[in-house]
């Protein structure tokens, strides 16, 4: 781990609410000391907001720090980015079928971070996914310094029940300027209960990694 981050004297010392930053800046935060290792990520517009994450874990890794990206995304847009080759191994095999769970970690083809694609297995009934998911994850904070959960353009209720049994950082990646989606997106979060939530908008001019 790094203890000098850029640009640290950015943030208060208490947590403001509501941070709007872009994807260095957000980098930068949660390399700060007290940040969550895991983090949630929602991207209500889709693939562009899934694209900024994967920019985010290259950015958290030039720090240094080691970090990796679970992708739960439908559409597989970090898989595609990150991996080294199509189909490998990753969260459904470990939700749903019998993979290793080391088999399912692999290298991003562009830096340091790390990557556990969507995965190939079929989902199947009466499997207890909110547990499994939450071993896995328990598994890779102790592992990572930082984890990113990237839920893409998803159901907002449905993560809120997977973080009644995680502890995480809340950011919703929305790199265009769709100023109704992101205060509908932030809205829904304080209805569930989270009002604690980081923004992440395009990347700076000083933000330094592409996808």
């Amino acid at each position: 781990m790094t203890d000098k981050v850029p640009h640290a004297n950015e943030f208060d010392d208490e947590r403001q609410e509501h941070l709007n930053l872009s994807v260095n800046g957000v980098a930068d935060f949660l390399s700060m000391r007290g940040a969550k290792p895991t983090v949630a990520l929602l991207s209500p517009s889709g693939d562009d907001g899934s694209t900024a994450t994967v920019m985010l874990a290259r950015s958290i890794a030039e720090h240094g720090r080691s970090v990796v990206l679970v992708d739960m995304t439908s559409s597989g847009c970090p898989s595609r980015l990150m991996s080294q080759e199509p189909g490998l191994a990753g969260v459904a095999d470990l939700l749903f079928g019998e993979t290793a769970f080391g088999e399912t970690i692999h290298h991003d083809r562009l830096s340091n971070a790390h990557i556990v694609p969507q995965g190939n297995a079929r989902p199947q009934q009466a499997v207890r996914v909110i547990e499994r998911l939450t071993m896995v994850l328990h598994a890779l904070a102790d592992t990572y310094d930082t984890v990113l959960l990237e839920f893409g353009a998803t159901d907002m209720e449905g993560v809120a029940t997977l973080l009644k049994y995680v502890d995480a950082e809340i950011v919703v990646s929305l790199p265009g300027a769709d100023r109704d989606l992101s205060a509908a997106t932030i809205g829904e979060l304080d209805r569930l209960g989270y009002s604690d939530v980081v923004t992440m908008g395009s990347a700076g001019a000083g933000d330094r990694t592409a996808a």
